[in-house]
């Protein structure tokens, strides 16, 4: 009898550090999700900024005198494709710093000599990261800082929806509810959007919404497959640089058409470019970090609808640095309209992230732990 009563204290003291040990995880998922946030929208300053730079400016100026007949909007494809660029190196760059710091790029090298399953996770996943960024920068250049980042707030959507489809994740009735609300909410941004500007006028710019957001889905449920089999920090610097190759590739083929699209490069010399430059490498570089680190810890869909806050610190830190009219992108005929659909927006957005966020699915707890590497644990 003594012996049973033991066992059943030890299985009872067993469950209580699971317990304990799966409430501490969410905590550190939680957290990563909140800087991750934090550091998203910040990004968004120095990604507004720099649209006002010389070096944009001049790619403009040099681009419109090669080619007069070339219209406005495809310039600004052009200048959204080097400014991408200019961040995914700027990122690749910051993160190998911060792997260096960590001793990882022996890891690094392993990785990318030995081109295994998780690598080429990455290379998906750095492609559709180079399709949300550039759909951001679209969305900035054509309509406002603020229309891309609530946009973006889709992206749970797709997120979710491939982790169920391709991850086999199961997801409860009230993360589909959560779904809806958000979707519901986008919906409202994107009708007031059309209602102020036309639909002519502003297509571009909805086109790169939806850009950010399919892309950063499509990205978070292939890292979830990825973190599966690789070490986060190295994985993630893999990211990015396949991120800057490719659009070194796409720069390279403009360059060979005759864009002068390398024309202003020098101009990343000038110590105010130069600053702005590495805030956008910083601040993405460490986003990025967190929302990773986020994905084991909580599962792609909870991971990704607590770094929905992004949007709202987004909209606030732009707002505080270049005030609301230029935030929001709005004139005196259309501030009714822009104000009021993207704060309907926002705020019906972030209820349905947090219903995605505080659902209760055990299969969302770890990806780690639900789904264990089929290659024995062996990194990418």
């Amino acid at each position: 009898m003594d012996g049973d009563t033991n066992e059943g204290g030890i299985d009872v003291e067993v469950e209580e550090l699971k317990i304990q040990k799966h409430k501490k995880k969410i905590r550190i998922g939680i957290l990563m999700g909140v800087f991750c946030a934090l550091f998203w929208g910040i990004w968004y300053v120095p990604g507004y900024a720099v649209w006002d730079m010389s070096i944009l400016s001049e790619l403009y100026t040099n681009v419109k005198a090669d080619f007069p007949e070339m219209d406005d909007a495809t310039v600004g494809l052009i200048q959204a494709v080097f400014l991408t660029g200019i961040n995914a190196i700027a990122c690749a760059v910051v993160l190998f710093i911060w792997n260096g710091c960590l001793g990882k790029t022996g890891e690094l090298k392993r990785t990318v000599v030995q081109f295994k399953s998780a690598s080429k996770y990455f290379l998906m996943a750095g492609i559709c990261g180079a399709c949300a960024v550039s759909g951001t920068y679209i969305a900035t250049n054509f309509i406002s800082s603020g229309f891309a980042a609530i946009a973006g707030l889709l992206y749970p959507i797709i997120g979710t929806a491939l982790t169920v489809l391709v991850l086999k994740q199961k997801v409860s009735r009230r993360a589909y509810l959560g779904i809806t609300v958000i979707l519901l909410g986008g919906v409202t941004l994107y009708l007031g959007t059309i209602a102020a500007n036309g639909l002519e006028g502003s297509y571009i710019g909805l086109i790169g919404g939806i850009m950010a957001a399919v892309g950063w889905g499509c990205e978070g449920a292939v890292a979830g497959k990825a973190l599966d089999l690789c070490e986060p920090d190295v994985g993630l610097h893999l990211r990015f640089i396949f991120e800057a190759l490719f659009w070194c590739i796409v720069m390279g083929c403009l360059a060979v058409a005759g864009v002068p699209i390398f024309s202003t490069v020098g101009w990343l010399l000038d110590p105010a470019t130069l600053f702005v430059v590495v805030l956008l490498g910083l601040s993405f570089g460490w986003c990025y970090v967190t929302w990773y680190k986020s994905f084991p810890f909580l599962g792609v869909p909870r991971g990704q609808a607590i770094g929905s806050l992004y949007a709202a610190c987004a909209v606030i830190f732009l707002i505080i640095f270049f005030g609301p009219e230029f935030a929001l992108g709005y004139t005196e005929d259309t501030m009714v309209m822009i104000v009021g659909s993207t704060i309907a927006g926002l705020i019906i957005c972030l209820i349905g992230s947090y219903l995605l966020a505080s659902e209760d699915t055990e299969s969302l707890v770890s990806l780690r732990d639900d789904k264990p590497s089929t290659e024995g644990g062996e990194s990418a």
